[in-house]
C-alpha cells in the first residue's frame, strides 16, 4: 500500500473519536445548504402529483356557470358561417335577462364587451339593463393598484360597466416557472380581487387558509377539482329560458368561453399539461370555491423544513455509516417512500403541504457525500483483516509445515523403539516382572504416540489439499470384524462387552483404510468413555440405499451444549478434559471429514449419564 493511502488511513483513525459529532454536524449542513436551493420546478412538480392523488374538494351550491360552448355556436351561425360565431351584444341582453329573472346573486362576465357585434342600440340597451344590475362584474386580468382603483375602465359605451381585477396566475417566473396555474391572487395591495369579493358574499369569513404575501400582494393555492366538476350550462340554452327555475338564485353566476377554439380562454392545472386543461371558466369558479371552503393549502415556515431535512439527513447519515451497502440502499428507499407518503397524507388529510423536494435531495447528497468516506473506512478494515489473513496464512503454513515435519521425522524413531521394546519382549532372556512391565508400557506409549502422529499427518494432508480417495470394493462388516478382533483386549481389560448386530450387506466403492479409521475411532472412543462392566453396541443395516454404521455406549454420554462442537478440529468436551483419558482432539474431525469424501455423513445422539449413538450413513 502506498504511503499516501497510509497516511489517509492514519488519519482517520486518529479522529476517530469524533466521528459521532462529524455526522451530526455534516447532516445539519447538509440540510442547510439544501433549504437554501427552491428546486421550485421539482417540487412543481411533486406538487401536482399530490393534487391528482388526493380527493377532490367539496364543491359549493353558490356558484353556477354558463359556458358559451359548441353548441351555443352551432346555433348562433348561419348558413356556411363557422361554428366559432360569436354572442351578440342583443345575444348578450337576452342572457342577463334571463339571469336577473331568476335573482342571482352575483353575475360575473369573462371578456371584453368592446369586441361585440351589434348595433350601438342593442350595445346601448345592454349598458342600460347592466347599470340596472349592480351585481354585475367584468373580470379582468389586470391589476389595478390602489392609486387607480376604481379606474379600470372599458371604451365606450361601456364605460361605465364594473370592470375589476380577477387575475389567474401562471408560475412563468417565480415558482415552477412552467406556465401551471396554481395560486390565486387574494388580494393587491390591501385591495381584495374579485374573486375574494364574490367568496365573501357566499361565506364570510375573516382569515383565508394558507395565504401568504407575495411582491406586494396575497395568495394562496387552489384547490383545484378535476376538469368538467363544474358542469356549466349552455349559454344559448339559458338565452332562450331553457333552464331550471332556481338554478341562479342566490348563487353567483360566471359566463364565459369554453368552446375550444382559443387557448388563451384555457389553463394549465396541476392535473394536466395539456393547453386546453381547464378552461378559465371553471378555473374562476375553483378559485372562488377554494376561497369560499376556505381549504387553501397550507406551507409550513421555512424553519420546519429545515428541521425535517436536517433530520432526514442524519438518518441518511446513520444508514450510510453502519449499514451494509444492498441493506443502507434498501433502507433509504424505504425511508424516501415513507416521507413522500408521509407528506402526501398531511397534504390531503390536513392540507399541509410539506415542502418534499429537499428531504428527498438531502438523502440523496447525504449518500453520495458520505460514501467515499465510507469507502475509506471499509478499505481501512479491508486492508486490516488482509493483513491479519495474510499473518495467519503463514503462520498456519508454518504449522503445517511443521507438524508434516515433525511427524515424519518422529516415525522412524518411534518405529526403532517399537521394534526394540518388540525384541526384548519376545527375547528368551527371562526379565523381571516390573521390567515386563515397563517394556509393555513403552509398546503402549508408542502406539498411542504413533496414532497421534498418524492423525496430525492425516490433518496436515487434509489441509495441503492432498487427500484423495482409494476407492475399493469391501464388505463393511469385514471391516467391523477387524476393528473388534483389534480392540477386543482393550474391552475385556475394562469388563466391557463388544455386541454386535451386523445385517447382511453387499459389498460397496469405498476407501478401506480411511473407513476402518472412522470406525475404530467410534469403538476406541466408546471403549474409553464407558464404564466398567458395560456393553458397546456396533451394529449395521441398508436403508433406501444407504448403509448406516452405528456404535452405541452406555457411558457418561456428551452435555448438549457441546454436541454442536465435537466434530471440530482439536475439541474436547469438558467431560474428556477432566478424566485421566488421553486424546488429541482430532479423530471426530478426521472421521466426519473422511466420512462426508464419501458423500455421506455422521451424526450423535446423546443423552448424559446413559449413553451416546454415533451413526454413519454412507451411500451405496
Amino acid at each position: 500500500m502506498g504511503q499516501k493511502k497510509r497516511d489517509v488511513l492514519a488519519f482517520v483513525v486518529r479522529w476517530k473519536k469524533f466521528y459521532p459529532l462529524v455526522r451530526f454536524l455534516g447532516a445539519i449542513l447538509i440540510g442547510f445548504l439544501v433549504t437554501k436551493f427552491p428546486m421550485n420546478f421539482i417540487e412543481g412538480a411533486l406538487y401536482d402529483a399530490r393534487i391528482r392523488m388526493s380527493p377532490p374538494s367539496s364543491i359549493s351550491n353558490g356558484i353556477a356557470t354558463i359556458a358559451i360552448d359548441t353548441k351555443t355556436g352551432a346555433a348562433l351561425s348561419t348558413g356556411a358561417a363557422s361554428l366559432s360565431h360569436e354572442p351578440t351584444a342583443h345575444d348578450q341582453l337576452l342572457l342577463l335577462n334571463q339571469i336577473m329573472s331568476d335573482d342571482p346573486k352575483s353575475i360575473v362576465m369573462l371578456g371584453d364587451p368592446t369586441k361585440w357585434d351589434g348595433t350601438a342600440e342593442e350595445k346601448q340597451q345592454f349598458v342600460n339593463l347592466a347599470q340596472a344590475a349592480p351585481q354585475l362584474f367584468f373580470a379582468t386580468d389586470q391589476i389595478a393598484p390602489v392609486s387607480s382603483y376604481g379606474k379600470l375602465k372599458f371604451q365606450a359605451p361601456f364605460e361605465s360597466l364594473n370592470l375589476v381585477s380577477a387575475p389567474i396566475t401562471r408560475d412563468n417566473i417565480t415558482f415552477a416557472g412552467d406556465k401551471v396555474t396554481r395560486r390565486m391572487m387574494i388580494s393587491f395591495e390591501g385591495q381584495p380581487t374579485l374573486q375574494t369579493q364574490l367568496a365573501q358574499k357566499i361565506k364570510a369569513h375573516t382569515k383565508d387558509k394558507g395565504s401568504f404575501e407575495a411582491d406586494g400582494a396575497r395568495f394562496s393555492y387552489i384547490h383545484f377539482s378535476p376538469a368538467g366538476t363544474f358542469k356549466p350550462l349552455s349559454f344559448i340554452d339559458v338565452r332562450d329560458g331553457r333552464f331550471p327555475k332556481g338554478a341562479f338564485t342566490g348563487k353567483v353566476v360566471i359566463i364565459g368561453n369554453d368552446n375550444g377554439l382559443d387557448s388563451e380562454d384555457y389553463i394549465q392545472t396541476p392535473y394536466s399539461r395539456d393547453p386546453l386543461a381547464m378552461s378559465r371558466l371553471e378555473a374562476h369558479a375553483n378559485i372562488i370555491n377554494t376561497l369560499v371552503q376556505n381549504n387553501g393549502y397550507v406551507q409550513p415556515s421555512s424553519w420546519l423544513d429545515f428541521i425535517f431535512t436536517a433530520f432526514v439527513s442524519y438518518i441518511t447519515v446513520l444508514v450510510v455509516w453502519s449499514a451494509r451497502p444492498a441493506k443502507g440502499i434498501f433502507i433509504l428507499v424505504t425511508q424516501a417512500v415513507s416521507f413522500f407518503l408521509f407528506s402526501y397524507l398531511l397534504f390531503a388529510l390536513f392540507g399541509l403541504w410539506l415542502n418534499a423536494t429537499h428531504p428527498l435531495t438531502a438523502i440523496f447528497v447525504c449518500y453520495y457525500f458520505f460514501i467515499p468516506y465510507r469507502l475509506i473506512m471499509e478499505n481501512k478494515r479491508s486492508w486490516e483483516f488482509e493483513q491479519k489473513n495474510r499473518l495467519l496464512t503463514q503462520v498456519e503454513e508454518l504449522k503445517t509445515n511443521f507438524m508434516s515435519m515433525m511427524s515424519h521425522d518422529l516415525k522412524t524413531p518411534l518405529a526403532r523403539i517399537q521394534g526394540m521394546a518388540e525384541i526384548a519382549l519376545t527375547d528368551s532372556t527371562k526379565l523381571a516382572a516390573h521390567q515386563t512391565q515397563a517394556l509393555k508400557t513403552i509398546m503402549q506409549s508408542s502406539e498411542e504416540l504413533g496414532g497421534f502422529i498418524g492423525s496430525i499427518l492425516d490433518l496436515s494432508r487434509i489441509e495441503s489439499k492432498e487427500m484423495k480417495l482409494h476407492r475399493t470394493s469391501k464388505d463393511v462388516n469385514s471391516i467391523i470384524g477387524e476393528i473388534i478382533k483389534k480392540y477386543d483386549f482393550n474391552a475385556r481389560t475394562k469388563g466391557i462387552t463388544l455386541k454386535t448386530d451386523l445385517e447382511t450387506l453387499f459389498s460397496i466403492k469405498l476407501d478401506v483404510d480411511l473407513i476402518r479409521q472412522v470406525i475404530a475411532n467410534l469403538v476406541e472412543n466408546a471403549i474409553k468413555y464407558t464404564a466398567e462392566n458395560s456393553t458397546v453396541t456396533i451394529s449395521t443395516k441398508e436403508v433406501g440405499g444407504q448403509i448406516y454404521i452405528t456404535v452405541q455406549d452406555e457411558g457418561q454420554g456428551i452435555p448438549q451444549d457441546e454436541i454442536d462442537n465435537i466434530f471440530l478440529k482439536f475439541y474436547r468436551s469438558k467431560q474428556a478434559k477432566a478424566s485421566s483419558t488421553k486424546g488429541s482432539g482430532l479423530g471426530l474431525y478426521l472421521a466426519k471429514y473422511f466420512v462426508e469424501l464419501h458423500n455421506g455423513s455422521i451424526a450423535v445422539e446423546s443423552v448424559p449419564e446413559k449413553g451416546s449413538t454415533f451413526t454413519v450413513q454412507l451411500p451405496v
